[in-house]
């Protein structure tokens, strides 16, 4: 398993976990039928980025954070899989709030649509706020995983620079440069002083 544990995986691992918490985020988290006595109130649909605005933010750094996860050096990663970790478990305490208080979690879209602050009704809450529990318990998991095995991966070297020790040989147009230097400063290129 630990071979499977690659930035490459490990990164792709926090880009599904970021996903489906950006798309849970997006589907309808608590329909509330308000009670009202005179007048009547459709039923007020409230979606994932209205009820726990975070979620999105989260999932959009730690869809960065897996991106950068590829080109970071040793210590960036360490960063990274801690930044990560606690973006997971902030999207699971968000999902967790939808589901254990619905009201809270819908009063300002109540309040909006009523101009009420106390929102008497009945809050239904869908699946989706379970599956952002899921997303973020996959985060979660991304970020203990980076944690725990970053320190094994080889360095990223795509974009790093690599000196030299030997010194650069002499190609064809550099020699034809050197030459026509040697012609400029009135010496000749053929006498075999190079």
């Amino acid at each position: 398993m630990k071979k499977h544990l690659t930035a490459r995986n490990t990164a792709l691992l926090g880009i599904l976990g970021a996903l489906a918490g950006l798309w849970t985020a997006t589907r309808t988290w608590v329909v509330v039928q308000v009670e009202s006595g005179t007048v009547q109130v459709p039923a007020i649909v409230v979606d994932g980025s209205t009820a726990a605005a975070s979620v999105t933010a989260l999932c959009v750094a730690v869809l960065a954070g897996a991106l950068a996860l590829l080109i970071a050096g040793k210590i960036a990663r360490y960063l990274i899989g801690l930044i990560t970790l606690l973006a997971g478990i902030a999207v699971i305490a968000a999902g967790v709030q939808a589901v254990t208080n619905p009201q809270a979690a819908a009063a300002g879209a109540v309040a909006e649509a009523t101009g009420l602050t106390s929102g008497a009704g009945q809050y239904t809450v869908s699946l989706w706020p379970s599956l952002t529990v899921v997303a973020g318990a996959i985060i979660v998991l991304q970020g203990i995983l980076v944690l725990i095995y970053c320190g094994g991966w080889k360095k990223s070297s795509k974009y790093d620079r690599e000196v030299s020790a030997a010194p650069a040989a002499k190609d064809a147009q550099s020699r034809g440069i050197s030459d026509w230097e040697q012609l400029s400063k009135g010496e000749d290129p053929t006498s075999g002083n190079q």
